[in-house]
């Protein structure tokens, strides 16, 4: 991604979340896709972690039907009382991230919002096996969906929330549309934007 975007990028989500102290997170590893990730604190806005990716839009995906855009970065949040200045902490919520971000780029094919994708962990202790692709509903404008970086491209930045066995399941049977408005409900019944490892009932 070039300097230009990057900057156009960080601007973008510095008025999003109203703060401007991102921290750049490189990749350990370069295979082909080269995405950084910005790590912004909980603000009095928004009280959580937010991680974003910078690069996933350089992979411009197969066009398809019912898409909100061609070219994706991702971002994820995070409870504030989960540790992310923890180097050990961070990296598993970075590598998770980084998963999504470039699945459509390792399959060739196309992700948007609704769609969601599950994987078999090594570890049967990971909680979590899959990833729902939502709107950022909990930042309170559509603003944040489309950043433009150039005449002939706009990003769409979407948000990653990862789901273990039993939301999976519940995902299946109610079908997306009903799973983002358990996500996002319209009256005033709790959220369930927040990405965990461990699921708590902060979820």
């Amino acid at each position: 991604m070039k300097t230009k975007d990057m900057d156009k990028i960080i601007k973008h989500f510095d008025t999003c979340f109203e703060q401007n102290d991102s921290t750049v997170i490189h990749p350990i590893v370069d295979d082909g896709l080269h995405i950084d990730v910005l790590l912004y604190g909980p603000n009095d806005k928004f009280p959580f972690w937010k991680l974003v990716t910078m690069g996933a839009s350089d992979y411009r995906m197969p066009p398809v039907q019912n898409t909100v855009g061609l070219n994706n970065e991702y971002m994820m949040f995070v409870d504030s009382d989960i540790d992310l200045k923890d180097k050990d902490v961070l990296i598993w919520y970075y590598k998770s991230l980084l998963e999504v971000a470039t699945y459509a780029y390792y399959n060739k094919t196309h992700i948007t919002y609704g769609h969601s994708f599950e994987w078999k962990n090594d570890d049967p202790d990971d909680e979590m096996i899959a990833a729902f692709i939502e709107f950022p509903q909990i930042l309170g404008t559509t603003a944040v969906l489309r950043c433009k970086l150039g005449f002939m491209k706009t990003v769409t930045c979407l948000q990653v929330v990862l789901l273990n066995k039993e939301e999976l399941e519940k995902l299946m049977e109610i079908g997306p549309s009903a799973f983002s408005d358990y996500l996002y409900p319209e009256d005033d019944s709790k959220p369930h934007f927040l990405t965990e490892r461990y699921r708590s009932e902060k979820f």
